[in-house]
């Protein structure tokens, strides 16, 4: 009999286990289930065009989503706000739970509030994609403020976010304002801020010590905070390490310069430091053995190695050569002058007026630079 009542009391408990867990999947009414197996990658590999590795990854971070209302509608608005694919994809792999933000409550007042700032469109849609939809609404329209102002317009912060798209995120006063006011102190000036910010918005959001060290960097290589290359040379010093920069500097002194040449070719093109060793090798080559250059000449006019090789001092090299065969005008003239010259300057000056007499200058110089492109 204690058996018969056992079986009863089972089927009944089962019944209501059963009925239990039926209401509550009905009362959800999820439109997508999440006990299917990867509920959420198979989501986010077809409606947010994720890879299945990133949808993985993103999908870490929305184990406890049941349904696909909330991101149906999260899509949705970044969609109607002129986010593409591209954009949507980097928000979500920077910012997963974005995905289940309140549309109505949270996403929609903090949209309003970005196009009261004077974003709208394309311009919109970008903030959106570098994390402005993702910070707290008092907190994004202070920093974003506080970027405008030091860059001076919207397209500028636009352009800077892009570089690093983590600026917004930054702590004002705890990391930014103790470096600018370091920057400040040496004599830059707000115009220069905004250019190392369009140039290596990197070197604001590292430590005051880091700034310090590469302030000292570029110092030890005789360029002075007063000097127009300064915000140049801490752009691209910022982006090497000390070894990479000693590195650089051996290799150089490699080509026969002194000190003082050393000095004189940073000072001159201080974007020499993040020049790669084959290319600065190959240039030097051409112009030590081709063209016949010192090795101090070219200490003083590094900006030649910012030159294409193949398609402009090559090229002009020839051209300049062929008219000092022939006597012509421009065949003995400094091959510096001739090289910086823009593309119409220089066939103005040196093809135009020798065309009578060397008609196949033209022909020759434009094979020799699109058989540099086509190469």
């Amino acid at each position: 009999m204690w058996g018969l009542v056992a079986q009863k009391g089972t089927r009944l408990l089962l019944r209501r286990l059963h009925l239990f867990s039926s209401s509550t999947v009905c009362r959800g009414a999820p439109p997508r289930p999440a006990e299917l197996p990867g509920f959420m990658v198979e989501y986010l590999v077809s409606a947010c065009e994720l890879s299945r590795a990133e949808a993985v990854k993103v999908s870490s971070h929305l184990a406890h989503v049941r349904s696909t209302e909330k991101p149906d509608a999260v899509l949705r608005l970044m969609k109607q706000q002129g986010l593409g694919g591209a954009q949507i994809r980097r928000l979500l792999l920077f910012h997963p739970t974005i995905l289940v933000a309140d549309v109505e409550k949270t996403l929609e007042p903090k949209i309003g509030a970005l196009l009261e700032a004077g974003f709208s469109g394309p311009e919109l849609a970008h903030l959106i994609s570098s994390s402005g939809i993702s910070l707290p609404l008092r907190s994004v329209l202070h920093r974003i403020g506080f970027w405008r102002d030091l860059l001076g317009s919207n397209q500028n912060l636009l352009k800077a976010l892009h570089k690093n798209c983590g600026l917004l995120k930054l702590r004002l006063e705890e990391k930014v304002i103790p470096t600018l006011s370091f920057l400040r102190s040496l004599g830059v000036s707000g115009e220069n801020i905004g250019t190392i910010l369009m140039g290596s918005p990197f070197l604001l959001t590292c430590s005051l010590k880091r700034v310090k060290a590469v302030t000292q960097q570029v110092e030890s290589l005789g360029i002075s905070p007063g000097s127009r290359m300064f915000v140049v040379a801490l752009c691209k010093v910022s982006g090497n390490s000390q070894s990479t920069l000693d590195g650089k500097i051996k290799f150089l002194r490699s080509f026969g310069w002194s000190q003082a040449e050393l000095i004189s070719a940073f000072r001159a093109f201080p974007c020499i430091i993040s020049i790669s060793q084959k290319k600065i090798q190959t240039t030097m080559d051409f112009l030590l053995k081709e063209a016949g250059c010192s090795p101090s000449y070219v200490a003083s006019r590094t900006v030649l190695f910012g030159l294409s090789l193949q398609r402009r001092l090559r090229p002009r090299f020839h051209v300049v050569q062929s008219l000092k065969i022939k006597g012509l005008h421009g065949g003995n003239h400094d091959l510096y002058h001739v090289m910086k010259l823009s593309e119409k300057k220089f066939v103005d000056k040196y093809i135009v007026p020798n065309s009578e007499k060397a008609p196949e200058l033209l022909e020759s110089y434009l094979a020799a630079c699109a058989n540099s492109i086509s190469g």
